[in-house]
């Protein structure tokens, strides 16, 4: 008997592009009871954290279905519109960039989820 493992649909694998210098997309598998389209926002597994990456499209395929990992969270934000997704494969292949670097760029921005809380310092002042 096969496992759910061997025989998950191939409509069920999407491809997710993560916000690192790497040199395309990863394939994960969307759980049952989860949905997302190309241009979501979602929460991956990559190594032992989680990461926040954008559904590029459907899964390459290229992946045995037995070594994919299912996809953790679906972001409640709005999806990243077709138009910016194909601007940044053609930035990366432009600019002979890896496209995970160029969606960082276009992910970053005051108060966005990449960005990284400011630090403060406070220092005793001298007597004046």
């Amino acid at each position: 008997m096969d496992s759910p493992e061997a025989t998950r649909s191939p409509s069920r694998v999407i491809s997710v592009l993560l916000p690192l210098p790497l040199a395309g997309a990863y394939d994960y598998t969307l759980p049952e009871a989860m949905e997302a389209a190309p241009g979501d926002f979602v929460r991956v597994p990559l190594g032992r954290r989680q990461v926040m990456g954008v559904v590029w499209g459907p899964g390459s395929g290229q992946v045995a279905s037995a070594r994919l990992k299912p996809l953790h969270a679906r972001l409640d934000l709005p999806p990243m519109p077709q138009s910016l997704r194909r601007f940044i494969d053609w930035v990366a292949e432009y600019t002979l960039s890896p496209p995970g670097a160029v969606l960082r760029l276009a992910m970053r921005g005051p108060g966005d989820a990449l960005s990284e809380p400011a630090a403060h310092r406070y220092a005793l002042a001298g007597a004046p």
